[in-house]
């Protein structure tokens, strides 16, 4: 669970300034690129603690340190935003934050999915730097949870999904991609339709560095992946091979038990939600390998969550 010390933010006056400091580093003023004089009077007291609102001297404009934010006319005061941001980033279940924190479930739920939206689109798509790169793919029972199923041609599925074969969204058991560096642990993750190759073999190129050596299982979706210029070495699980030694120097380096140990922390980290949308699963996998890749909360972190990515 990533770290989020909130030892110093209890008070709704500090809450208040971490969050401006927050999401406006270089100085606080109009959203159209307006000075905020220092000495400027507030336009309005809002009806909760600490938040003002301002109106710009020069275009009239109203605004407040969350205008451009998901909390653009939120009502929450500020420990309660905090306590939010904190609660979705260490993956605390909907209905235990909105109990603890006596908000509305659903409401809670939509503000989540769009929390968790920003983190994905906001992520670093940058590939692994590591000269070493384990990749692997997961099946993920994610059906339709809390969709209405009215038609009777149509019911629901049931829980614990026990078709067999290969997972795709369309079966209810998405493949997730993923590839993890041997050097930085850091890991790259993305929810497929399916694992075929020509949807497998893109993100191999994109979340990896041409010149790294790849280690997968056979699965036949890496059979291009020398073709794309990199080294290529596999294990054949079929054969109850798990591990080899090619370079004879001691080290059984062909393997991805890494990358199987990361399938088995996402396992646990969604196991709590007792189910989630399939249309929602790449928000939750995206929020793992954000905690995953920091261990401890960042201000880029909670900024990612909290301001849309520019078009």
């Amino acid at each position: 669970m990533i770290q989020f010390p909130i030892d110093n933010l209890l008070d709704e006056d500090k809450c208040y300034d971490f969050l401006k400091n927050l999401l406006h580093p270089n100085g606080f003023g109009c959203p159209n690129g307006h000075n905020l004089a220092t000495t400027q009077a507030p336009h309005k007291q809002q009806n909760r603690p600490a938040v003002v609102d301002y109106r710009c001297h020069c275009c009239g404009r109203v605004f407040n340190i969350f205008t451009g934010t998901v909390w653009s006319g939120s009502s929450h005061k500020c420990s309660t935003i905090i306590s939010i941001l904190r609660g979705f980033a260490q993956g605390i279940p909907t209905f235990h934050l909105s109990q603890e924190l006596g908000l509305d479930y659903k409401t809670l739920l939509d503000k989540r999915h769009q929390l968790q939206y920003n983190a994905l689109e906001n992520r670093t798509k940058t590939p692994l730097t590591d000269q070493e790169v384990e990749t692997d793919e997961m099946f993920q029972n994610a059906g339709e949870k809390g969709t209405l199923h009215p038609d009777p041609d149509d019911p629901p599925r049931r829980r614990g999904n026990k078709k067999v074969g290969l997972g795709t969204m369309e079966n209810d058991r998405p493949p997730i991609f993923g590839a993890v560096g041997r050097t930085s642990g850091e890991i790259r993750l993305e929810v497929c339709d399916n694992t075929r190759q020509k949807t497998i073999q893109p993100e191999v190129e994109k979340k990896t560095k041409n010149t790294a050596p790849i280690y997968t299982d056979d699965s036949p979706a890496y059979n291009k992946v020398s073709a794309s210029g990199r080294y290529h070495a596999t294990v054949n699980h079929s054969q109850k091979e798990w591990a080899r030694d090619d370079d004879g120097d001691g080290i059984r380096e062909v393997h991805c038990n890494t990358m199987e140990g990361i399938w088995t922390g996402l396992r646990n980290f969604l196991r709590l939600f007792r189910g989630v949308h399939k249309k929602y699963l790449k928000y939750y996998v995206a929020m793992f390998e954000w905690a995953h890749n920091l261990k401890t909360v960042t201000n880029n972190f909670l900024k990612a969550m909290m301001i849309p990515a520019s078009p």
